[in-house]
């Protein structure tokens, strides 16, 4: 039986996260503390080897994508894109936090759609049919080992739907040009669509064990860091 290892790894950082900003569809590049955060990691730390790399086609994960694999010509998954906020799209909060329409987003817990913004169960469907996307490539060339650069929403959103341990999308949260790996066979996924969630990547140099379960007690320890 096969097993498919997909490293799923959040992009640099852009101005717009340094500032606290509402970024979602807006295509910002990294900055030059993301560029050169990701080139310190990919020196010190380690990245799979893998047979193909995914994106979305923002900048900041194409750039990614360039920087930790610049040997590979990442294939393009727009459905992978990042929540949109609408009309609070590249704001922070204390420039939005006196209006009605962030008050209302505020008073629903944010689960209802901002204004403009994109409706969640459309957000969490594209997202799903995005990463069939990716499995479906994978399954049928046989790539065994791929990355996929992507948005922390998305990271987050699928590895809380179909991670397991099962684990809230909070939980799930990567610094930036970090990640984890996807560990997934073709009967479990065909049968559940689950797969495990094993060790986080980059890894350490000086590490050269196989991954281990990335269990209960793993992330607790790692969040308490």
């Amino acid at each position: 039986m096969i097993t498919y290892k997909l490293y799923m790894i959040r992009h640099g950082l852009t101005e717009g996260n340094l500032d606290g900003r509402y970024i979602g569809s807006t295509d910002l590049p990294l900055c030059k503390e993301g560029r050169e955060q990701l080139k310190k990691l990919a020196k010190t730390r380690e990245y799979p080897n893998v047979g193909r790399v995914y994106s979305p086609p923002l900048k900041r994960c194409t750039e990614t994508a360039g920087i930790l694999y610049p040997d590979m010509t990442p294939v393009m998954v727009p459905k992978l894109r990042e929540y949109s906020f609408g009309v609070f799209e590249n704001k922070t909060v204390a420039e939005i936090a006196g209006t009605e329409a962030f008050k209302a987003w505020s008073d629903s817990g944010m689960r209802d759609a901002p204004l403009g913004g994109e409706d969640r169960t459309v957000f969490q469907n594209r997202c799903a049919e995005g990463f069939a996307e990716v499995l479906n490539d994978m399954m049928r060339n046989r790539i065994t080992e791929a990355a996929l650069i992507c948005h922390s929403g998305i990271l987050m959103n699928l590895l809380a739907r179909y991670g397991y341990p099962k684990r809230e999308p909070l939980r799930w949260k990567a610094e930036p040009g970090e990640g984890f790996t996807a560990l997934i066979t073709a009967s479990m996924w065909q049968r559940a669509e689950v797969f495990e969630v094993v060790d986080p990547i980059p890894y350490h140099k000086d590490d050269r064990s196989e991954p281990s379960p990335y269990g209960i007690y793993d992330v607790g320890e790692r969040d308490a860091e």
